[in-house]
């Protein structure tokens, strides 16, 4: 049984090394994931790879750092996917 179902996963630095780790771990226990980082050809890649193993996955190209990107990214998940559960 898949422990993360019905959730919403928001993952930071998803594009590469452990945020991209933390995302595919958690989509495949059944959460629908935020793809966030930077890097919109990493975020689109890892997006696909959750998409082709039957997950739900939402890219965004977010800069973290930047005080406006994270609030309207989060508005696009709720909108998008829901809740957030997993920060």
């Amino acid at each position: 049984m898949k422990q993360l179902l019905d959730k919403v996963a928001y993952v930071t630095g998803a594009a590469g090394g452990i945020g991209r780790a933390l995302a595919l771990a958690f989509a495949a226990e059944g959460a629908r994931i935020a793809v966030v980082d930077q890097k919109a050809e990493a975020v689109n890649a890892v997006a696909e790879q959750i998409k082709a193993a039957g997950g739900v996955a939402l890219p965004l190209v977010v800069d973290v750092t930047d005080a406006t990107g994270v609030p309207d990214s989060i508005a696009r998940v709720h909108a998008a996917l829901g809740a957030v559960d997993i920060l």
